[in-house]
């Protein structure tokens, strides 16, 4: 171990990063380079004094090669193109890999990467399926989040207090995407935000747990009490539809449209604060039927501990289920994130399973995690300037280890292993190769145009967030009849339908049915892609989560996998497409290609012995000689793991 990084750990520890404003309605103010670099030199302290306390090792520096190739899968969710390589790898500044991580914090790569990550974590998927309507509102929410760097504990607590219509306040698809299962729905929540597994407790005490029964239900009385605003107004109508046969009407089509998409993605109230236990409840504390109020577990890594008064019955029990989620003295939401985020940029959690709390004096570096908790509050939840701040130290430069380690080696954080990469990074490196720069690539854009029976309608009229406001305020049945048949001749006048895509044919042919965010199909980066991909798309067969369960994407391999890399897709979009990027980058002597294809697909140069193998390749079949060198790069290990 290099004697002078030893001797950080002899330094005094220096204050945390000080960007707290003074009151709540006060600005935050990120981070500057400088208090980041000092929070990474004092990260970089406590894993020094963690490797001398273990008596181990710390590994070299990893290459520019392997760090621009890790930095770039890392923040953009890609590799970098062939001139980014030659760019970074030919640079003599001094900060060249500060100046990278800079760069790509601020590149929408960075953003669609994020997207990605949240879209995966909150379960999107285009389509509520459960009650058949568009989902884009709530995909929408979760992009802008993204892109606007919304604070962590921010994003949660509007997730969890969500109210109102889902086409102006997007956060209410939190609750919607699992409409009719509200305890599952909590159950993901405590999983998600504050690392406690109690799916169990649903129907008897947790059998490896402190949880029991009634302690789940008085934690879903906070969030009980959903349903539709003024559904009954609607439900006259409805009656009326069965009753007569006219669901195939205009009248009864137009109507099913302002269920599906109207009523049902709205939420009422923020909860009530109080639950029957169910009917099988079967122990001493309670009897079946019996209403409970909402209370928060007790311990010290809960923080305070919330409950509702058996006098009153609380109409904002969502609101304050978020605030004691997100408070400053629950350790259990800023540590399950902190080791989310450490993980993502380090390859190894603080712990493991990263979703199931450990306390910070179990970890194998109590000061490490207690220093990166507190960093984590001290910024606010910024989580880009967290990731910032772990990448600029010292700790995610370090080499990789090939060898494989045990789980206690790994927590070390001194042998870094090989990742595989992720359906979406394996998509959008593919796209790179294809497009070149895929942050030039279209977007989906953000839009909430009508769209009726898979078409616009009333573009330039009227938004979805503008009907549902008026659907919504509508305080009686013959009303709601009376504007659904003038809805039916609008829709029917919309001169929408003859001037689908005038402008953009093609971006008109790739909008889903009822979506209004119009995900496109094709070569686009994975967060522009349908979410998620349907069966048989390569993201889909890559392992791409499903949006079913928590955790739910794959990196294990597959023969199918194999067998689109050999003779699919891979094959068609890039190794045989010679309008792809690569190809068209790739000019000169068989030697210039073959050091292009190498930066394209590898980011480094080729070694001695493998230039002269693939020199005779081309030599010996002309371009189809340069295919098999361009296949054999993209199938290779190397280009399949995160080094």
């Amino acid at each position: 171990m290099p004697m002078l990084w030893i001797a950080l750990t002899t330094i005094l520890a220096m204050p945390l990063l000080s960007a707290a404003p003074s009151k709540k309605s006060e600005k935050i103010i990120p981070p500057s380079e400088e208090e980041m670099l000092a929070a990474a030199h004092q990260i970089d302290i406590k894993v020094a004094a963690l490797l001398k306390r273990k008596k181990a090792p710390a590994p070299a520096d990893a290459s520019d090669s392997v760090f621009l190739r890790r930095s770039f899968l890392t923040i953009a969710g890609r590799i970098p193109t062939a001139k980014e390589s030659i760019d970074f790898l030919e640079s003599d500044a001094p900060k060249k890999r500060q100046n990278l991580i800079n760069d790509l914090f601020k590149s929408k790569g960075y953003t669609s990467h994020m997207s990605n990550w949240l879209l995966d974590q909150l379960r999107v998927r285009e389509r509520f399926s459960t009650i058949n309507a568009s989902a884009s509102a709530y995909v929408r929410w979760v992009r802008k989040a993204a892109r606007n760097n919304t604070p962590y504990d921010k994003l949660a607590h509007q997730l969890i207090s969500a109210r109102g219509g889902i086409w102006s306040n997007g956060a209410v698809g939190y609750y919607i995407r699992d409409k009719g299962m509200p305890l599952d729905n909590l159950s993901n929540s405590m999983r998600l935000f504050m690392g406690t597994r109690m799916e169990c407790a649903q129907c008897h005490d947790h059998p490896f747990d402190d949880w029991e029964r009634k302690e789940f239900y008085e934690l879903a009385a906070f969030t009980n009490g959903q349903s539709e605003i003024n559904y009954n107004i609607y439900r006259p109508i409805v009656t009326e539809i069965n009753k007569n046969e006219t669901r195939e009407t205009p009248f009864g089509q137009i109507n099913t449209f302002i269920r599906n998409e109207i009523y049902r993605t709205s939420l009422s109230g923020s909860g009530i604060g109080r639950i029957k236990l169910p009917a099988d409840y079967q122990y001493r504390d309670g009897s079946p039927g019996d209403w409970v109020g909402a209370r928060t577990p007790t311990g010290k890594s809960y923080g305070k501990t919330t409950r509702f008064s058996k006098q009153r019955h609380s109409t904002e029990s969502r609101h304050e289920f978020a605030n004691w989620m997100t408070d400053h003295r629950n350790q259990r939401f800023a540590t399950i994130i902190t080791n989310r985020m450490w993980k993502r940029v380090m390859g190894t959690g603080l712990f493991e399973p990263i979703d199931e709390f450990v306390e910070p004096e179990e970890t194998v570096s109590p000061e490490l995690t207690r220093y990166l908790v507190r960093l984590m509050q001290e910024i606010h939840y910024d989580l880009r300037a967290f990731q910032h701040t772990l990448m600029l130290t010292r700790v995610y430069g370090f080499s990789t280890s090939l060898k494989q380690l045990a789980p206690a080696e790994k927590s070390l954080f001194n042998n870094r292993q090989l990742t595989r990469l992720s359906a979406e990074q394996y998509w959008d490196s593919l796209v790179t190769l294809i497009a070149g720069n895929p942050d030039k690539l279209p977007t989906r854009g953000d839009t909430d145009t009508i769209y009726y029976r898979g078409r616009p309608v009333l573009v330039g009229e009227m938004t979805m967030a503008q009907l549902q406001k008026e659907v919504l305020a509508l305080d009686s049945p013959s009303k709601l009849r009376k504007y659904s048949n003038t809805l039916v001749k609008r829709f029917q006048n919309s001169s929408s339908h003859s001037s689908a895509s005038g402008k953009n044919n093609m971006s008109m042919t790739m909008m889903t049915k009822g979506g209004s965010s119009a995900p496109l199909k094709g070569i686009a980066r994975a967060s522009e892609l349908a979410s998620p991909a349907p069966v048989g798309h390569l993201l889909h067969t890559f392992g791409q989560s499903e949006r079913l369960l928590l955790e739910g994407a794959s990196k294990e391999a597959n023969t199918s996998q194999v067998l689109m890399m050999l003779n699919g897709k891979v094959e068609s979009l890039v190794v045989a497409n010679p309008n792809a990027h690569i190809h068209k980058n790739a000019k000169g002597s068989p030697r210039d290609k073959i050091k292009t294809a190498f930066l394209g697909t590898l980011s480094r140069l080729p070694s001695p012995d493998e230039l002269a193998i693939m020199e005779a390749e081309i030599a010996t079949r002309g371009d189809a000689g340069f295919r098999n060198v361009l296949s054999a790069l993209i199938n290779s290990r190397e280009f399949l793991f995160i080094p």
